[in-house]
């Protein structure tokens, strides 16, 4: 009786908002129904059950690639996921060749990819997704307007795939699965690599390997070329006025010309990046290439993708030496 009483009064704030326009989420309901056909009654009754959540508020505003480099590093980079890298690389090993063969990314990067995001698939999330795209699109301090676009593309990917979208569980920004795509991410990459006919992030680690490749590979990997290398310079003030961000944005000539050095050699012509992270021992400077840039486009943090990378070295160092 509480339900239907609720849903009586929410369907009659939905008339009234619809012609005022002064209700986001009654706003949110008709845009959804007007350009992609949704039942009107099927989401005022999901929006109904929708949770504001404070643990998903907080988690947004406090997340953990906004920690120093040095914080991060010791919840990532760790022992246990060294171990059950290699276990994950052995287990999945066929599948893992055949993505690197067809999209060019290393075995061992999609194998720490898939250990920092989801503990080796072993833990995908606690939220349904509906709660953490109504909660940080309509009560968030900000992107509001990226969440409902990520629930838009939820409930479209909901209903492609024929699955109840209150159902769904994921991260607190709404990632889903064991490579813990966005929405938007998930149709327009994922990819059916075990050959069942549809792309299942959530329960297919084939899928998930396939669908992280063909992503790097879509934004721009470089098959074969380095990633990121540590740098220094006699003076370093010359490293502290320079670095910027990690996206290449100088040439490597310009960095040697400063007098900024490292252990490996490249043409003057290539473009790379220079970034600072707080480390354990102060700051550490990053020379960045375009393969780094590349797994900033999967999470949009330094600490995030210098974390994959020195594990996925870990990882393949210790596979090599069992």
């Amino acid at each position: 009786m509480l339900i239907l009483a609720f849903n009586v009064a929410f369907y009659a704030r939905a008339h009234e908002a619809h012609e005022t326009h002064d209700d986001p989420v009654i706003n949110f309901i008709q845009d959804m129904v007007t350009k992609h056909q949704f039942s009107e009654e099927k989401l005022i009754t999901l929006m109904g059950n929708a949770k504001k959540q404070d643990g998903i508020l907080n988690a947004f505003d406090k997340p953990a690639t906004a920690k120093p480099w040095s914080f991060f590093k010791k919840l990532y980079v760790t022992d246990w996921r060294e171990k059950e890298g290699v276990k994950f690389w052995e287990q999945h090993l066929e599948t893992l060749v055949r993505a690197e063969d067809e999209f060019g990314i290393p075995q061992e990067i999609i194998t720490a990819l898939i250990g920092i995001e989801t503990n080796y698939g072993t833990y995908t999330g606690e939220f349904r997704i509906v709660d953490a795209f109504y909660t940080l699109g309509f009560y968030g301090k900000r992107r509001n307007k990226y969440f409902l676009k990520e629930f838009e593309e939820f409930l479209i990917l909901a209903r492609e795939n024929n699955i109840k979208p209150d159902a769904i569980k994921g991260s607190f920004a709404g990632a889903i699965g064991i490579a813990q795509f966005m929405p938007s991410s998930y149709r327009e990459y994922a990819i059916d690599f075990d050959g069942d006919g549809k792309a299942d992030l959530e329960n297919s680690v084939v899928d998930a390997i396939g669908s992280a490749s063909n992503y790097l590979k879509r934004h721009g990997w470089k098959r074969g070329e380095p990633i990121v290398f540590p740098v220094s310079a006699e003076d370093a003030g010359v490293l502290v006025e320079m670095a910027g961000k990690s996206k290449p944005n100088r040439t490597y000539g310009e960095l040697k010309k400063a007098g900024v050095q490292e252990n490996f050699e490249f043409e003057d012509d290539v473009s790379v990046g220079l970034f600072k992270l707080e480390g354990d021992g102060g700051t550490e400077f990053w020379m960045s290439l375009k393969n780094f840039y590349v797994i900033t486009r999967y999470n949009p943090s330094n600490n995030y993708a210098l974390a994959m990378v020195q594990l996925s070295q870990k990882i393949k160092a210790l596979r090599d030496a069992e």
